[in-house]
């Protein structure tokens, strides 16, 4: 499992939403085992990934690679 900077009340918020998808994974049991569904990781996987991008301190890079690189202005 990650850790994650928790910067205000919104990270928090996301950070128990990956944590409780993290426990849904790991109930998923060993990988590559007979029972595993690939499919269910999958997915939680991507929602994992969803709500890890809004955290606060990737939102904060991208808004520096945007101002960085003027990605966006005409």
């Amino acid at each position: 499992m990650s850790n994650y900077e928790i910067r205000n009340d919104d990270d928090l918020r996301l950070w128990f939403r990956i944590k409780s998808i993290e426990k849904k994974i790991h109930k998923l049991g060993p990988m590559y085992s007979k029972e595993f569904d690939w499919v269910e990781w999958e997915g939680l996987e991507a929602e994992s990934a969803i709500y890890v991008s809004q955290l606060s301190i990737y939102k904060d890079v991208v808004k520096k690679i945007v101002a960085r690189y003027n990605l966006f202005k005409k």
